[in-house]
């Protein structure tokens, strides 16, 4: 089964491509709202663009949340939304498409959305996240908390991704959207967890990352969750299978 991960930019990747090269994209583009630096809790809005690419992290703050990933990680990546090309590669190479933050982007009407409640405690916190995809099918709904939260067993597993989703998340969108044979591809993989989720459930993936930070993290994290699994085919979920954030 094929798992192959290119540290490179995913438009450089993708135009070396044949038309629908892939069964399924599931992209995590950044949205352009530099959420790092948002004013977490106020009403004013965002800081100037310029102010927030250049400082590139999360206001240093205090409190509990002072040592979480993204006030940590340089996030400058996400001060501007992807081009246009971007998209228009996408829908090129991919028979079918999912793209994470679709209510950000400039995209056709649908009436498939899938919409992810994060179970967020906190108020001033995005209650959900809400993914556009291609399909012609009802809505729908994926409950799970992210890291920390209401769920006690996300708080003590590692987080190495700013914007990091969770593996039961893919799996789910895997199991709704993907059918047996299909190839999958994710051009801004980040910490992997759509590759192990694809992995794990016998689906041939493909996956690019530009960040070398991430892609080496991702590539551990790959190999942590992933070396010991005895796979089999067609999108059935292998022994040993669990689905948890890290």
């Amino acid at each position: 089964m094929r798992s192959d991960v290119f540290n490179m930019d995913c438009l450089d990747y993708m135009k070396e491509l044949p038309d629908k090269a892939f069964d399924l994209i599931i992209a995590d583009p950044p949205y352009g709202i530099n959420a790092p630096n948002m004013k977490m809790g106020e009403h004013d809005g965002y800081m100037s663009t310029a102010t927030k690419c250049k400082k590139g992290r999360l206001n240093s703050g205090g409190g509990k949340l002072k040592d979480r990933v993204l006030n940590q990680s340089d996030c400058s990546w996400d001060c501007e939304p992807p081009k246009q090309e971007f998209f228009d590669e996408l829908f090129r190479v991919g028979r079918n498409v999912i793209i994470w933050g679709g209510n950000y982007f400039h995209l056709p009407p649908t009436r498939c959305v899938v919409c992810w409640d994060k179970e967020q405690p906190w108020e001033n916190f995005s209650q959900v996240e809400m993914a556009w995809t291609s399909f012609d099918m009802p809505a729908k709904m994926f409950r799970r908390g992210s890291r920390g939260g209401s769920v006690p067993d996300m708080r003590t597993i590692e987080k190495i991704h700013p914007t990091q989703k969770p593996v039961e998340l893919y799996a789910y969108l895997l199991k709704i959207f993907a059918k047996e044979g299909n190839t999958i591809f994710d051009p801004m993989m980040g910490s992997q967890s759509s590759r192990i989720a694809a992995y794990k459930m016998g689906f041939d993936y493909v996956g690019c990352e530009l960040d070398k930070g991430y892609f080496d993290k991702g590539c551990e994290r790959f190999d942590r969750e992933c070396k010991h699994i005895t796979r089999i085919g067609g999108g059935k979920i292998v022994k040993q299978l669990t689905f948890f954030d890290s």
